[in-house]
């Protein structure tokens, strides 16, 4: 359970497990910056989607959360799909994430308490694990999301924080994991594995040590403080000398003495708003193969992937998405000629999006590297593929210039190739982009790369402080620590 179009777009897909049936139509519907895709119908797509904005106002108030969000995608699938893509695993979450977005899977589990658990749990992971902070300790990645992951909808009121009863019954029928050990534990952890005991009191612990912290206030600062020294690659212990001014076993203490406490919980007035915008829409039968399609790809079930492509297809031969994910999907293959033919069928599109100018692009770029070292012959120059690669790219820049993955993947390109030129023509576009779009270390990386490929100093320095700044993972900091240390001095 880990964690990423601010357009690098964020998704969060939520599956939920219940008793529809392969055939049940999609809906989708966008609320702001929040796109919804459901299977129970446009009344509860567009119910979801309206509470999710309440609840999403509701956090940021209570917690001072910036008010810039990622645009979310939440995806409800069927559970026959959803046991083709995740195996129908009940209790729990995985996250997906490549740097330029993230995609959570849950399952229902939980579901009794709530009949949004899902889709809250992955949602609140989408608020509070994405860039620097997915640098958090495990319990922080587990806790957080199934803390407010229970919240009630009644009227304008929205309550969250409170207590959940099968997390209570485990903390007071069993035995709190002492801090020493429980503050360390990760998602690979054997007693994870072996031990379901463990598992379970690992779950209520880090849903009651969130809530202690986050509802009650528990050592609220110490705990911020903390989190931050880990996020910035401090030990356990480091972080937790420099943070607390009590032992493990005096914080043991406290919490097991706040289980007899009188709890709290929030309760935030949150008007329902009408609905805005479009209507929900209900999907074609090739929209919605697509949407398999493209989620299919993301949890790498390439043959799935291309079935529903090539499904969608039959019915709409010009589906953008469809192609999108046959373009890529051949291409990681190593079916090249024919990731090209799709990646041409895609360019021929009259309006095609950012999203899939930037598709075309990561494939004319990858087929550039292959034809240049003589891997493979298409019957088309490297020049000409790295022309029309550039080309996608900027016109996707173009069109939309808040899609960052673009502004990423074209500065790969000008760095594998060391076009100095237009390598300091981009950096000079991209330094305003980057400025608003601080947390996203992914971009930072890519255009520290390409800066230091191209004799660009001191923007690589820039740019790799941005990057170390908000890398995703631990191994993603380091990454960045040594290449800012290994930057000639100025």
């Amino acid at each position: 359970m880990a964690m990423l179009h601010a357009r690098i777009c964020l998704v969060a897909v939520v599956l939920l497990l219940s008793g529809q049936v392969w055939a049940a139509d999609y809906w989708s519907y966008a609320n702001g910056d929040l796109q919804v895709t459901a299977y129970e119908g446009a009344g509860y797509t567009t119910s979801l989607a309206r509470d999710l904005g309440r609840f999403n106002k509701t956090i940021t108030r209570i917690l001072q959360l910036p008010e810039k969000r990622l645009p979310t995608r939440i995806y409800e699938l069927s559970p026959e799909q959803a046991k083709q893509l995740i195996g129908g695993s009940e209790g729990g979450a995985s996250y997906r994430f490549s740097g330029y977005e993230v995609s959570v899977v849950t399952s229902e589990g939980q579901g009794q308490w709530n009949r949004y658990w899902g889709a809250l749990f992955g949602y609140t992971g989408s608020l509070f694990l994405n860039g620097r902070a997915s640098r958090s300790p495990y319990w922080f990645q587990v806790g957080v999301p199934a803390l407010f992951a229970h919240t009630e909808f009644k009227g304008d009121t929205v309550t969250t924080g409170d207590v959940v009863l099968g997390f209570g019954a485990t903390l007071q029928h069993g035995k709190l994991i002492p801090m020493r050990t429980f503050l360390r534990v990760q998602s690979n952890d054997p007693q994870m594995q072996s031990s379901s005991d463990f598992n379970r009191m690992f779950e209520a612990e880090s849903w009651y040590l969130a809530r202690e912290v986050y509802v009650e206030g528990k050592l609220r600062p110490e705990f911020l403080k903390y989190l931050g020294l880990i996020r910035d690659g401090k030990t356990e212990a480091e972080a937790f000398a420099a943070s607390f001014k009590i032992s493990y076993e005096e914080l043991d203490k406290l919490l097991a003495a706040a289980l007899k406490e009188q709890a709290h919980v929030f309760v935030v007035n949150e008007p329902t708003e009408g609905v805005s915008g479009e209507p929900p829409r209900k999907l074609t039968a090739a929209e919605a193969k697509a949407m398999l399609a493209d989620l299919s790809l993301q949890w790498q079930h390439r043959p799935d992937a291309l079935r529903f492509a090539a499904e969608a297809l039959q019915d709409e031969p010009n589906n953008e998405l469809a192609l999108r994910v046959q373009a890529r999907g051949l291409l990681r293959d190593g079916d090249f000629p024919d990731a090209l033919v799709a990646a041409d069928k895609l360019n021929g599109l009259s309006a095609a999006s950012a999203a899939a100018l930037t598709d075309i692009g990561d494939v004319y770029s990858q087929l550039t590297y292959k034809v240049e070292s003589k891997q493979v012959v298409i019957g088309m120059e490297a020049e000409e593929l790295s022309r029309r690669a550039r080309d996608a790219y900027q016109k996707a820049i173009g069109l939309d210039s808040e899609y960052l993955r673009a502004w990423a993947e074209v500065a790969y390109l000008y760095g594998s190739q060391r076009n100095v030129a237009a390598a300091k023509e981009l950096a000079e576009r991209a330094q305003p982009v980057m400025e608003a779009h601080l947390n996203s270390g992914a971009l930072a990386r890519a255009l520290a790369t390409m800066c230091a490929k191209t004799g660009q100093t001191h923007p690589a320095f820039l740019f790799g402080e941005y990057w170390r700044d908000d890398a995703i993972t631990q191994k993603d900091l380091a990454a960045a620590t040594a290449f800012i240390a290994q930057l000639p001095t100025q």
